[in-house]
């Protein structure tokens, strides 16, 4: 309900020095779920785990994984990658988890050559003694 002067009783404006929020703002939704899940004993996945992962489950066998996939205590990137193992796009999801875990193969190109051997003729001098005519 406005008050006199036309703003809302809610919008009551601060005093100077006066501090409406004194717990600051409220926390980040994502710092708030990290300390959540960390209380719940939940750790970081390194880099290194996560790599691992992806390199065994292309070793399970299919009906073991099947099992995996369904069971809903399994973490969400075996159930996610399990599934997409499973599905009609199969061998594009192993040859994605080998690029990521193995690396691409080397691959080497030349664009500015049309396979012609390159020269170095460039000299370089370094120094700063007098100059030379």
């Amino acid at each position: 309900m406005p008050r006199k002067g036309g703003v809302p009783s809610n919008l009551i404006p601060a005093r100077k020095g006066e501090i409406r929020n004194p717990n600051g703002g409220p926390r980040k939704t994502i710092s708030i779920v990290n300390s959540e899940l960390e209380k719940q004993g939940y750790t970081e996945a390194s880099k290194q785990d996560i790599t691992s992962c992806y390199l065994r489950l292309i070793q399970i066998p299919v009906p073991e994984l099947t099992k995996m996939v369904s069971d809903n205590s399994q973490p969400s990137l075996v159930r996610i990658v399990g599934k997409a193992v499973l599905s009609g796009k199969g061998f594009d999801v192993i040859e994605k988890i080998l690029d990521r875990g193995i690396g691409k193969a080397a691959n080497s190109i030349d664009v500015t050559t049309l396979g012609e051997k390159i020269e170095a003729t460039t000299v370089v001098k370094i120094g700063y003694g007098p100059k030379e005519d």
